[in-house]
């Protein structure tokens, strides 16, 4: 701890140097910058108490919710100007991001196992769920289906969600809901540019008539050349270690909605390309087509209705479409001993829709409830592995489908004025699992004073295998392992939240998540495993993570906002396969320390945002440790138009270091040494 804490006071000196400078200079240009600007006209309390959804299905204040909910809303994404959608979650207390040069990943309260696609956390655009039927994966940079600027806010709901929302809530649910036409009101361009060759193009229309008729559409186009040349170690016997032209990255993005009345039609698609500079999954070094392609769309329709005032119907109707491809080369034999370069084709596809009926009633005095059914068939499952040169042999090649279904009742029950019980559980099907699941939720919430509120939470979920974990297979058909089964997961909570002042939040919280039967790869490093499980996913781990969160935030009525967090836990895991003793967890930092200040300045014309996140060090699959790390970011934004532009300069790992993330069961490295300092300038064009 105290190796931590020398850590930490030595390399954030320069940043909160930086920090004091640059105020020092801008005081006296917010002098008059203490009128309310029109986008904070509500009361200050509301700024920090928020109204949210997600936590219980229905709308309710963050401090009445059975979570310690977090929201991060627009004007905190244009204040930070986060990027994508892992930036924002990085920000957000006991959450850290992990990036392998192709996908991202994201470690919640200190458990982030490697090897898996975000699959144990529910990633959900407007409460639909949005985990693949495939991987179970939800994605999280360039690969996500928005853009930054259509989110209104992102709501972060920590715990077990499967009371809730089903499988894949293990550790938590974020709810990306989207800006309506009205907040748009405009045509805007986009154009943006950065470091490593990176250019973004967006066009934003939105606009909501006088009949009622909301209309949002954005398109945008992402291409970045990434680093021309990066050095790996472990491959200097290859081209001297050196990828050259292997980090590049594309996406093209469409999302549209469409609302009327009680109606809501949104559509998105998404189609991202990445190469792969890190030969991972044994590929050769510095080979030119090793190439991830991710496409998704989605089209969802809503209906809301107020039958009459103690009772609201919600329905909902989805489609939704996943397709993976990915080109990579290595070397074959035949015989051991020669070896010729091999190019193969590793495919998925899948196709699944659904949809969702709810009733909310108040019917009942003091009793506010919540019962509803939602199913998804998964219609298309299909994965296919195969070489196509020299000559065509098949791999892998797999076809499933099955219905999923759950059924869900919730009841907010007020006890006394300031006693609140909110219970409830769910029943799910899973066609990938033989047992039928029931996780209940029950929270105790106290409104000790109306400035200091108390809960007491208790809640389980599980996690079905997906069809990778089941039945990915690379010649060997007994890899096939239709008996594994779902992971389970027990989690408790108490959270203190304080309001002193308008303005003004402080949190605390205290939680045990206690996880079993998790799924892990029977693979060679466990010395007793017999052959005929070899390379299977089996329920074979166990992982167990106890910890405390402190969050302080003011945010002040002319936009100015500080906020700091310190995530402390301590995360321990073991397996079946080798009956070893509890051991620190893979990629798990015991601290994480994050401070956001965003101040002002010319009148409120212009704002300074500045982002600190420090993550402590993490255990490797080699037992080594990737060392601590330490973000500063500085943003300045105008906050108001100048002849209809807008303009944003990003500047990102300031004090130039470069983070070393812990590397994946994939990776030859250990560990992988990111990007240093970067700058993106983005102008936008209202009409």
């Amino acid at each position: 701890m105290r190796n931590i804490k020398k850590y930490y006071l030595k390399h954030s000196f320069y940043s909160f140097l930086i920090i004091s400078l640059l105020i020092n200079l801008i005081a006296p240009l917010t002098a008059k910058a203490d009128k309310k600007d029109d986008f904070l006209e509500m009361p200050l309390t509301q700024l920090v108490n928020v109204e949210v959804q997600s936590a219980s299905r229905f709308k309710q204040k963050s401090s009445e919710a059975p979570s310690s909910v977090e929201v991060l809303t627009a004007e905190d994404i244009r204040s930070f100007n986060w990027r994508t959608l892992s930036d924002a979650l990085n920000a957000i207390r006991g959450l850290h991001v992990r990036t392998d040069r192709n996908y991202t990943y994201l470690g919640v309260r200190g458990f982030g196992p490697v090897g898996e696609y975000n699959s144990r956390i529910l990633i959900m655009i407007n409460g639909r769920r949005m985990n693949d039927a495939l991987f179970d994966q939800s994605f999280l940079g360039e690969d996500f289906l928005l853009d930054m600027n259509i989110i209104d806010r992102i709501e972060y709901i920590p715990g077990s969600g499967s009371s809730v929302y089903g499988g894949n809530a293990l550790l938590g649910v974020i709810n990306v809901i989207t800006k309506k036409g009205k907040d748009i009101n405009a045509l805007r361009l986009t154009g943006e540019v950065g470091s490593l060759d990176t250019y973004r193009g967006r066009l934003t229309y939105g606009k909501e008539w006088d009949n009622g008729v909301s209309l949002l559409l954005n398109a945008s186009q992402y291409r970045s050349q990434g680093n021309s040349q990066l050095f790996f170690e472990e491959f200097r016997e290859f081209n001297n270690g050196i990828a050259q032209n292997m980090d590049r990255e594309r996406s093209d993005r469409l999302f549209g909605q469409l609302s009327y009345k009680g109606f809501t039609i949104s559509t998105g698609y998404v189609d991202r390309s990445k190469r792969v500079p890190t030969a991972s999954f044994g590929g050769i070094f510095n080979d030119r087509p090793f190439t991830m392609v991710d496409r998704q769309a989605f089209v969802d329709l809503d209906y809301n209705t107020s039958i009459n005032k103690d009772l609201t119907l919600q329905a909902r109707g989805f489609h939704h479409w996943y397709d993976y491809h990915s080109i990579e080369a290595y070397l074959n034999s035949n015989d051991g001993i020669s070896f010729y370069r091999a190019v193969n084709k590793d495919a998925t596809s899948a196709r699944w829709w659904g949809g969702e009926v709810k009733l909310i009633g108040t019917h009942f005095k003091d009793h506010k409830w919540i019962t509803g059914i939602d199913f998804q068939y998964d219609q298309r499952q299909h994965m296919v592995n195969y070489d196509f040169i020299p000559e065509f042999f098949s791999y892998n090649n797999s076809n499933n489908g099955g219905l999923r279904i759950g059924g869900y009742l919730q009841d907010e029950y007020r006890i006394t004025n300031n006693l609140a019980l909110n219970a409830g559980f769910r029943v799910d099907h899973h066609h990938l699992i033989k047992n039928i699941q029931i996780n209940p939720r029950v929270g105790l919430i106290w409104n000790i004073k109306p400035t200091l509120t108390g809960k007491l939470l208790y809640s389980s979920a599980f996690r079905a295998p997906n069809i990778y974990e089941r039945d990915y297979v690379l010649l060997d058909s007994n890899v096939r392992n239709p008996n594994n089964r779902e992971e389970l997961i027990k989690s408790y909570e108490a959270i203190a939240e304080w309001y002193p002042i308008d303005g003004m939040r402080f949190l605390g919280t205290l939680f045990f998540n206690d996880l079993n039967k998790l799924l892990i790869e029977k693979t060679d490093q466990f010395t007793n495993a017999d052959d005929s499980d070899f390379n299977k996913f089996m329920n074979a781990g166990h992982a167990r993570s106890i910890g405390f969160e402190l969050q302080g935030e003011r945010r002040w009525d002319n936009g100015r906002l500080f906020k700091l967090s310190w995530t402390y836990n301590h995360t321990e895991t073991r397996d079946d396969f080798s009956n070893s003793p509890w051991s620190k967890a893979i990629n798990s930092p015991q601290n994480l320390i994050k401070a956001h200040y965003a101040e002002p300045i010319f009148n409120n014309r212009f704002r300074l945002g500045f982002e600190e996140i420090f993550v402590d060090s993490r255990r490797t699959l080699a037992g080594e440790s990737a060392p601590a790390y330490h973000i500063f970011n500085i943003n300045l934004a105008m906050t108001k138009p100048i002849y209809g532009f807008e303009a944003h300069l990003g500047l990102y790992n300031v004090l130039d270091s470069h983070p070393k993330m812990v590397g994946g069961p994939e990776h030859v490295q250990d560990v992988l040494r990111m990007d240093g300092r970067t700058v993106r300038f983005r102008l936008e064009k209202s009409f």
